[in-house]
């Protein structure tokens, strides 16, 4: 709740003390301020970057997704320029709101580091899958550790186990499974690497929002991707790699071995995701 004033104030800053001409507005949460704000201001460019449907997620209660529906649709019908990170998240924006949205994903170039030959990094199994995410029940996280004990192969998952109860017991349950580990976050790029350059796939549940982060990073460490089945997903990978619907199929799949993305297709979704052509796109837009 402390963003929906924290950001409205910092838009309010932007247009009236500052005197913008144009705002790039990261979220909605302070979309609640911009008809006011076009109104006072009509001659501001409110571009925003919606993110993702934030109500589609399941930690929210019914009170707080209905919430943030309203900002979505203030954000959609108010902004000057509305950016989706994703195709498929443009498509249903394009459908409900009737707007247009310009297409700007993430990088994950900045992620290619030369692995550390000594880390201080935990030591995984060998020929380990590697997921890394937040650990809620939208990211498949308890799906993906029962595929890979059915399957029988060795897992690392990072994720911030402690954040949430949902995490605490998943990591009582499963975490003195044999070929199971349950990682803490690491937000050391290099020690990141390390633990990439040893895996010999990439897993991703996520089944929210737009293009996520660390599915656009895995692209740049490995050719062998499973996914969670969804629009998201499919959009990111322009239908590359493999997808999973539930700890079943994600079993078949990894007993029988991910097959590698062909090189020409993942050095066209590589260059899709590099930070000059992305900045380059949303400078852009302040050009117009």
């Amino acid at each position: 709740m402390a963003s929906l004033f924290h950001d409205a104030m910092a838009l309010i800053d932007a247009v009236f003390h500052q005197n913008a001409r144009e705002v790039f507005i990261f979220g909605y949460s302070g979309a609640w301020i911009l008809p006011l704000l076009k109104l006072v201001r009509p001659q501001v460019r409110y571009i925003v970057n919606v993110d993702g449907m934030e109500w589609r997620r399941d930690k929210f209660s019914a009170p707080t997704r209905l919430l943030l529906k309203a900002l979505e649709w203030c954000a959609a019908r108010t902004a000057s320029v509305v950016i989706a990170d994703n195709a498929a998240l443009a498509e249903l924006f394009r459908n409900r709101y009737q707007r247009e949205p310009v297409v700007i994903a993430y990088g994950g170039d900045h992620t290619v580091l030369p692995a550390l030959a000594t880390s201080s990094a935990s030591p995984l199994p060998d020929g380990h899958y590697l997921a890394i995410a937040r650990i809620e029940p939208e990211n498949n996280t308890e799906t993906i550790i029962q595929g890979c004990i059915a399957a029988g192969v060795p897992l690392a998952f990072v994720g911030n186990w402690k954040a949430n109860a949902y995490g605490t017991a998943l990591r009582a349950r499963y975490g003195q499974t044999p070929g199971i580990t349950l990682l803490d976050p690491l937000y050391d790029q290099r020690a990141l690497a390390h633990w990439r350059a040893g895996a010999i796939g990439y897993i991703h549940g996520h089944s929210v929002g737009g293009t996520n982060p660390s599915l656009v990073e895995a692209l740049f460490h490995t050719d062998r991707m499973v996914s969670f089945d969804c629009s998201f997903n499919r959009a990111t990978l322009s239908g590359a790699g493999a997808y999973f619907a539930d700890a079943d199929a994600l079993a078949t799949l990894l007993r029988h071995g991910l097959t590698p993305i062909p090189a020409v297709e993942l050095a066209q979704l590589r260059s899709t995701y590099c930070w000059d052509g992305i900045t380059a796109r949303y400078l852009a837009l302040l050009q117009r």
